[in-house]
C-alpha cells in the first residue's frame, strides 16, 4: 500500500551470535577426533615404514653377512658410519628413498629427520662400525625419547629405568611408549657388550637382560610389531 515501507529481510544480532556458538561446538566436539585421527594414521605409517627397513636390512645382511652402522635421525648431515639407513639405497637400491620419521620433533619443518637406529657392533675389520644385531626406532605421539636407549640399546633402558615399553594408545592416542622394531643376531640382547666379541664374553659380568614390555629378553629378540 502506498505510505507503507517494505520488510528489510536479514538476521538479527541474536541469530548470528546463536549461529557463531553452534559452529564453535561442533568444531569443538570435530577437532578433537580429527587430530585423534591424525595421530592414529602417523601410528600406521610409522610401524609399516619401520617393517619395511627391517626387512631391508635382512636383505643387506644376506648380502654381505653383517648389517649397516647406526643411523642418527639427522643422518644426511653425518659421516657415514652414523649414517647406516643410508648404505640402504646405494650402491645397491634395497630401498628407493629413507622414509621420514612422522614423529620428527626437530622444530624445523625443512630439516629431514628419519628413524633412528643403533645395537651391538661386529667384531669386523673390513666394516667396524657395522652391527650385529639392531633396533630400529621412533619417538612416537609422545616425542620423547624415553623407552629405547640410543647409545645403548641391547642392554640399558631409558626413561623409568624398568622396561623398553611399546606404544599403546590404550591410555589415549599420544601415551608412552615408542615404536621399535629389533633384528639380527638375538644372541646380544641382554648382554653389556658394545661389540660382538665372543672371547670377550663374560655371562657372569655381562648378560644383564632387556626388559622390553616387562618381559626380560637375553640372548633372543623381542618380538615382531604387531
Amino acid at each position: 500500500m502506498c505510505g507503507v515501507k517494505p520488510r528489510r529481510s536479514g538476521f538479527t544480532l541474536i541469530e548470528l551470535l546463536i549461529v557463531i556458538a553452534i559452529i564453535l561446538i561442533l568444531i569443538a566436539i570435530a577437532l578433537p577426533n580429527f587430530l585423534e585421527a591424525q595421530v592414529r594414521a602417523k601410528v600406521t605409517r610409522a610401524k609399516a615404514e619401520i617393517r619395511t627397513l627391517g626387512i631391508a636390512m635382512e636383505s643387506y645382511f644376506i648380502d654381505w653377512k653383517f648389517y649397516p652402522c647406526e643411523s642418527e635421525p639427522d643422518l644426511f648431515t653425518r659421516p657415514r658410519n652414523e649414517s647406516g639407513l643410508e648404505w640402504l639405497t646405494s650402491p645397491v637400491k634395497y630401498l628407493l628413498t629413507i622414509p621420514e620419521d612422522p614423529f620428527n620433533d626437530s622444530g624445523d619443518l625443512i630439516e629431514y629427520n628419519s628413524y633412528e637406529t643403533g645395537g651391538t657392533e661386529v667384531n669386523n675389520i673390513a666394516c667396524p662400525w657395522c652391527m650385529a644385531t639392531w633396533v630400529i626406532f621412533t619417538r612416537g605421539p609422545d616425542y620423547q625419547e624415553n623407552e629405547v636407549s640410543s647409545a645403548d640399546p641391547m642392554s640399558n633402558v631409558s626413561g623409568d629405568g624398568l622396561s623398553v615399553d611399546s606404544y599403546s594408545p590404550t591410555n589415549g592416542s599420544k601415551s608412552l611408549g615408542d615404536i621399535f622394531l629389533f633384528g639380527g643376531d638375538g644372541f646380544w640382547v641382554g648382554v653389556r657388550m658394545g661389540r660382538a666379541v665372543k672371547r670377550n664374553y663374560n655371562p657372569a659380568s655381562q648378560d644383564v637382560g632387556l626388559p622390553v614390555n616387562r618381559i626380560v629378553y637375553l640372548h633372543r629378540l623381542p618380538p615382531p610389531l604387531e
